[in-house]
């Protein structure tokens, strides 16, 4: 059985959090970018040695689903922070 990795899932969290404080601090749309982009790099990052494992194919297709949902996670925390930041 897989162990699991608590500290990528700790540092998922933490950029969700992120996120949500760019909102509530009413930060622009580059922020956020921002975010997203050390997330990526931090989510590929912490998953090298699964990633390398798999064959290509597999490789970018779960890559590409895994940053859309990171993209679409941050976006709804920021969303969310706007909300609680009064900037809507």
């Amino acid at each position: 059985m897989r162990k699991p990795n608590i500290r990528s899932a700790m540092a998922d969290l933490a950029f969700a959090v992120v996120a949500l404080v760019v909102g509530i601090a009413g930060l622009a749309l580059p922020y956020l970018a921002l975010t997203f982009a050390a997330s990526a790099t931090v989510w590929a990052w912490t998953r090298r040695e699964a990633l390398d494992a798999m064959p290509l194919r597999p490789r970018l297709i779960n890559s590409a689903l895994a940053l859309i949902m990171i993209g679409v996670v941050l976006a709804i925390a920021y969303g969310i922070g706007l909300a609680l930041g009064g900037h809507t």
